[in-house]
């Protein structure tokens, strides 16, 4: 079989960019309890980026409950019903060096969902202890400047190699979908009567897995917008931007997650675990839960019972319907994590 070109590669990812500066006059004089109940104070104007509006939250004392020494900062995605895969990157004035310096970023887009509380907001309660900007550079006449920069994902989404991968390299990206005037390919796919094409180089190269059969009529544990995805992260080393609405971007994760592992596509696995460790909220946090259990997925599932556990989160989780689906072995575990982080957090709660 002749090879399939590579001559007609995947168009170039496309991003937009915008950074916000929000400027934080008297710093060492406000604190928390200037803030009024929420603790801290946000962007005086939204900004706008990819036809979005966002804001970004200041808080003096970090974003706990007791003060930590820290400040936090987070980005707000403002628009109603409104999704979006984002890179963050935070950064802080050098006012000596006239310069803006890099204090806090993720390697992977994250998602932000504005229908969701838990995913409209995205930033660390740590950005730069107290002391430490007292005495630097990044305060001036005791004015701190914090710049945002997002740059939004708009066709794909590119995500960084594992530290383990990062001498490997990723082969060069194809084109997909395959050109349905491609006389190379060989091999058909059919998941839920919708027929995907593929090369058997290919998929040797890339993904071995895939190619124990060559046609896949009515799995039933595949959905063929997940398999869709799957052929175009072997393809492409990117996954589509438009990963579900709303609601519904986690249940897609979910179905790219159980089919990367079911064909032992590792890297798509730990990527889609990556995602779905930032995209838990109250109410499926209990399903994700026992899904992760039940296939073993270590590093999603930690991530559940840590949500979970928490006393910010633990009765409402407890509301939700998953929580009565849980194992009651599961449910006993969460109890008791919640009961030993609130003890830490409050002290033993009176008999």
């Amino acid at each position: 079989m002749a090879a399939p070109s590579s001559s007609s590669a995947m168009p170039p990812e496309t991003t937009t960019s915008g950074t916000y500066v929000m400027e934080i006059n008297g710093f060492s004089g406000l604190r928390k309890q200037h803030c009024g109940g929420d603790s801290y104070v946000i962007s005086p104007e939204t900004f706008t980026v990819a036809g979005l509006d966002w804001a970004v939250q200041y808080h003096p004392d970090g974003d706990a409950d007791e003060e930590t020494g820290h400040v936090a900062v987070f980005v707000v995605l403002v628009t109603k019903d409104a999704t979006a895969w984002a890179h963050v990157d935070f950064r802080l004035l050098d006012h000596a060096a006239g310069e803006m310096v890099s204090f806090f970023r993720e390697k992977d887009p994250i998602l932000f969902d504005s229908g969701s509380e838990d995913l409209s907001t995205w930033g660390t309660g740590e950005l730069a202890a107290r002391i430490f900007l007292e005495n630097s550079p990044y305060l001036a006449g005791d004015c701190l400047k914090i710049e945002c920069s997002l740059t939004v994902c708009l066709n794909r989404l590119n995500f960084a190699a594992d530290d383990e991968d990062e001498d490997d390299g990723h082969p060069p990206p194809l084109q997909f979908p395959v050109a349905d005037d491609d006389e190379t390919v060989d091999v058909t796919f059919e998941i839920s009567g919708e027929k995907s094409t593929a090369h058997s180089s290919i998929l040797a190269a890339r993904a071995p897995g895939l190619l124990t059969v060559t046609t896949v009529s009515g799995d039933e544990t595949t959905t063929a917008a997940a398999f869709r995805a799957l052929l175009q992260f072997v393809y492409t080393d990117t996954l589509p931007a438009a990963i579900g609405d709303g609601g519904e971007t986690a249940a897609m994760l979910r179905d790219i997650l159980l089919a990367a592992d079911r064909h032992g596509l590792a890297r798509l696995a730990a990527i889609c675990e990556r995602a779905m460790c930032r995209t838990i909220d109250a109410a499926a946090a209990a399903d994700t839960l026992a899904m992760a259990d039940r296939h073993g997925f270590a590093v999603l599932r930690r991530r559940c019972a840590e949500f979970m556990a928490s006393p910010d989160n633990y009765f409402l989780v407890e509301k939700s319907a998953g929580y009565g689906r849980l194992d009651p072995s599961l449910r006993r575990e969460i109890s008791n994590m919640y009961y030993d982080i609130y003890c830490s957090r409050y002290g033993a709660p009176d008999v």
